[in-house]
């Protein structure tokens, strides 16, 4: 036991207070380099909180940003400190690294792509967190809820989270760009009189106006409302087989565009059923 000992020790020729040491100054340099990056993101969101100069989401972007980053940033660090006292000189290895990165480059094609898709998506402001997107034309949308270098994450209308690496992000629909439309269709029967219709949704319109004034798109050059609730019109009378169809528009902040949208459906949908309106129906023949 003894002989295995000693063969031991002259393979690895380190004394216990080396050891003792390199643990220590690691374990140091672990505290130091996180609390340093935990203090920097507690000051940057406290600086953010007393600064009107960036958008509530440029803000919550940044901060995202920088929370992905820091991660990497930490690890490469500790790495840095766990191997520089088994090197002769530090400069060589980071040299040899970059080699060695080069090479390994030509086979995470799609790690690269992934990263500098990322870093034009943030930087051009395409997105940004919390907006609400489409993406590769799914149906389904959701609310970006983290976005970084590599990869974005996106929470669902039905509570799933997706997760989507940049590069494979070849189109998205940003339904948050700092204003929405309300666009809200029903379809009436043909045996309807039109003109019934056209006077209950003025009706609703105004009745919208003063439910929603908190959520009007207001212009900020003149401090007017750039669209309130109104009669789009009747738009189709050929395309649909059913019936008549109209449209009522608004144009709402892009926060709060699902509440507006969903408090304008029930509205109508109430008004349209106190109205007795005659909505379009799909006769189906059975034959014998």
């Amino acid at each position: 036991m003894q002989g295995i000992l000693q063969e031991i020790r002259k393979f690895f020729p380190f004394g216990f207070d080396d050891v003792s040491s390199y643990f220590s100054k690691l374990a140091l340099t672990i505290a130091i380099t996180y609390g340093l990056l935990v203090i920097f993101r507690i000051a940057m969101q406290q600086l953010f909180k007393r600064t009107t100069i960036l958008e509530e989401k440029k803000k919550e972007t940044i901060e995202s940003v920088v929370k992905n980053t820091s991660k990497y940033v930490f690890a490469i660090i500790i790495l840095i400190a766990a191997i520089k006292p088994f090197v002769g000189d530090l400069k060589e290895v980071i040299v040899a690294g970059g080699i060695i990165a080069a090479v390994i480059g030509f086979g995470a094609q799609k790690l690269i792509n992934d990263i500098i898709s990322g870093i034009f998506m943030i930087f051009e402001g395409t997105i940004k967190q919390g907006d609400f997107v489409h993406v590769n034309g799914e149906l389904e949308g959701g609310t970006i809820e983290e976005l970084g270098f590599r990869i974005v994450k996106i929470r669902l209308i039905n509570g799933k989270l997706v997760t989507i690496s940049n590069g494979e992000i070849r189109k998205f629909v940003n339904g948050s760009v700092e204003k929405r439309r309300v666009f809200e269709s029903i379809i009436v029967s043909f045996k309807q009189n039109p003109g019934e219709v056209k006077q209950l949704l003025q009706e609703v319109c105004e009745e919208l106006n003063g439910m929603q004034k908190h959520y009007l798109k207001v212009d900020s050059s003149t401090g007017e409302f750039e669209e309130m609730y109104k009669i789009y019109g009747l738009h189709s009378l050929d395309t649909s087989p059913y019936g008549y169809k109209f449209t009522i528009v608004a144009t709402v902040n892009d926060t709060d565009y699902l509440k507006a949208s969903i408090e304008a459906k029930e509205l109508l949908a109430q008004r349209l059923y106190d109205g007795k309106i005659k909505m379009a129906e799909q006769l189906i023949t059975v034959r014998q």
